[in-house]
């Protein structure tokens, strides 16, 4: 955000709140008192060092008496409170953060095609050992949806520093980070196979998926076995456009996932398309293997199955794919709300080491790292 985007030009005080007009938009922003009481940067109303609140919200006045407000010489809202409390103090970055004036810092790029010009891997010393690097590899993801890094040390130790590097690793029924083989028999899911693997997101049958995934290839030989990933932003943006029907389906119905093997029984249910109260998708939710079974009436049932069959129908056009067959050494981490991940059929040998993180852990790194 810049200074420009909220520099404030004129204050109008009434009995009820502020009225703010900030450069460049026509229209005023009415803060009720209230709300300015129980928002203030003041050092009684902040924790100025943790940025909690120190304010007692359940103990204002419901209508608060009108103060009187001005502009300081930095471009802030001083506000001096008609009973004599310590003045409040509003930035104007705050006041048009949450009047949703802030422009806008979303740099995804949703691609339709395995031709990506910014798929260059990043090598992993400057990975561990610049932050400006880790940064980039953020950022990759952030706006592409994945990264890839090579020459990392192919032991199951060095890859879990290299996760490490991203942040604290997730525990899950596999462990916090897990090998994948076709040799290991812990587990029975597809996979633990040598099999074609449809494009899909891990974790349905969660409440709350790994926002992050990531592989290391520590062994392989043999043929095929590439690495599949699939934009679900992307598809899911088309069928807004192209088929309205199928989207509000896709957003509406929520479909149960489960996942059962011994001792184990996990269960969630989410739309495959999830949106926020803005209408912004924030997840794609696909995983036909761990699709749980349920029923809706006719004729939802009917139209479940035609979008679900649309979705999937775009999610395995190979023309929107990308490929890459990691070697060992090689890592691939990408975002399991955004991409659908797959593998080709392979022969021979192919050992990963995988884990997850949660998203509010990498959006921290990344926060803190820009900060930087």
């Amino acid at each position: 955000m810049t200074r420009g985007t909220s520099v404030i030009t004129d204050l109008h005080a009434t009995h009820f709140g502020l009225f703010v007009t900030f450069d460049g938009h026509d229209a005023q922003e009415l803060y009720t008192w209230f709300w300015l009481r129980d928002h203030s940067e003041d050092a009684a109303s902040l924790n100025l060092s943790t940025l909690q609140r120190q304010v007692d919200t359940f103990s204002l006045p419901e209508r608060p008496d009108a103060g009187t407000a001005s502009i300081d010489a930095s471009g802030d809202v001083v506000v001096q409170w008609s009973d004599g409390s310590p003045n409040g103090h509003f930035s104007s970055e705050r006041l048009a953060m949450a009047a949703g004036l802030v422009a806008s810092t979303d740099t995804r790029y949703l691609w339709s095609s395995g031709n990506l010009s910014a798929s260059n891997p990043i090598p992993y010393a400057a990975f561990m050992g610049k932050d400006a690097a880790l940064r980039d590899a953020l950022h990759r993801i952030r706006d592409l949806g994945f990264a890839l890094v090579d020459r990392v040390p192919t032991t199951p130790e060095g890859a879990a520093a290299f996760a490490g590097r991203i942040g604290p690793i997730r525990n899950s029924i596999f462990g916090s980070m897990w090998p994948l083989s076709a040799s290991i028999k812990a587990h029975d899911d597809t996979a633990y196979t040598k099999s074609y693997l449809e494009p899909h997101t891990d974790s349905t049958y969660c409440h709350d998926a790994p926002g992050l995934q990531l592989f290391v290839c520590l062994e392989r030989d043999g043929m095929g076995g590439d690495s599949v990933l699939v934009d679900g932003f992307a598809i899911a943006a088309a069928l807004r456009v192209e088929d309205p029907k199928a989207f509000e389906t896709l957003t509406t119905v929520s479909v149960p996932g489960h996942y059962l093997e011994e001792g184990v029984h996990l269960a969630a249910s989410r739309p495959a398309i999830l949106l926020d109260s803005s209408g912004d998708v924030t997840q794609v939710s696909f995983n036909n293997y761990d699709r749980a079974p349920f029923r809706l009436p006719e004729p939802q049932m009917t139209e479940f199955y035609r979008a679900y069959r649309e979705l999937h129908r775009r999610i395995i056009d190979r023309s929107g794919w990308f490929t890459v067959r990691l070697e060992p050494g090689d890592a691939l981490v990408f975002d399991n709300c955004r991409l659908l991940h797959g593998r080709l059929e392979y022969s021979g040998t192919r050992v990963f080491e995988g884990c997850y993180h949660n998203r509010e852990d990498v959006e921290s790194k990344l926060r803190v790292l820009s900060l930087g």
